[in-house]
């Protein structure tokens, strides 16, 4: 093999034309411009081309194409050679390219889920805490759980202990999975998994967030379940809980560590435990 070959390792090298990329784990290759160079779009163009023809020699099959915010002149470039885009983040757009044309394109498409995570905060009075909304896109405001969307990386009741005390002030511990509801045609036509967590206040004085919060208050439970201002969802969630509270044995779904032979580390894996009963 000469220079312009695939070398070991991976890496595609060519000391002409070619452009560079590291295989990827479905027999593509991934390109990050920002470790190329070129002296004009139109160079930039025909290097694409020779490296598109180079990858169907080889039998590659997918290619990804970062493009980075300062590079977006390119992007009009790769659509001419029929890159398409897979996603955006604030700092780059992902662009790909299906070379077999015998069989259907075989790339993982991008995450299409949100998922949200609402705190229902009990006290030792049988109250649960609950806000209305300030911005309600017009509709009524409602009494309904605090939450919010979970952070890149963050667990469940990390998620719902900030979002409580964000919108809140108040702090809380997690207690158990209540229940989660998976629902479609969400924002931007994506699907959404929002998890109930209960929590158990640790502190009762109330200071809502001026931003998002119009009213936040301690409700007793039993007027939460007949209030006409309590959507039916949110009511189904409290009937819910108050069978969860009842159970006898208690049961509750609990996170466990198990680990990740994918990842080399240990992720949490939520099942039903009941009261008293330890993890294997």
């Amino acid at each position: 093999m000469d220079s312009n070959s695939v070398q070991t390792s991976g890496l595609i090298e060519n000391a002409n034309n070619l452009l560079q990329g590291v295989a990827d784990s479905f027999g593509g290759v991934k390109v990050t411009l920002a470790a190329e160079q070129w002296s004009s779009v139109e160079d930039f163009g025909k290097r694409l081309e020779d490296s598109v023809e180079y990858w169907k020699s080889l039998c590659k099959r997918g290619i990804w194409l970062k493009i980075s915010l300062q590079e977006t002149e390119l992007i009009p470039e790769a659509v001419k050679h029929k890159f398409v885009f897979h996603h955006a983040q604030p700092s780059y757009v992902m662009m790909i390219r299906w070379l077999p044309s015998d069989e259907p394109n075989q790339l993982p498409g991008y995450s299409h889920t949100y998922i949200g995570v609402g705190g229902f905060v009990t006290n030792d009075n049988n109250q649960l805490l609950v806000i209305k909304e300030k911005y309600n896109h017009g509709k009524k405001p409602m009494w309904k759980l605090p939450g919010g969307h979970s952070d890149l990386g963050e667990e469940l009741a990390e998620t719902a202990k900030r979002e409580v005390l964000e919108e809140t002030g108040i702090k809380a511990e997690f207690v158990s999975i209540l229940s989660f509801r998976h629902q479609h045609k969400y924002r931007f036509g994506l699907s959404d998994i929002y998890f109930v967590c209960h929590m158990k206040a640790l502190t009762t004085e109330i200071t809502a967030c001026p931003q998002e919060i119009e009213e936040c208050k301690w409700m007793d439970l039993d007027e939460y379940l007949v209030n006409p201002e309590v959507s039916d969802f949110n009511q189904k969630i409290a009937r819910c809980f108050v069978q969860y509270r009842d159970g006898d044995p208690k049961p509750s779904i609990q996170p466990d560590p198990v680990w990740s032979s994918f990842q080399n580390v240990y992720q949490l894996l939520y099942s039903i435990h009941t009261e008293g009963s330890k993890p294997d």
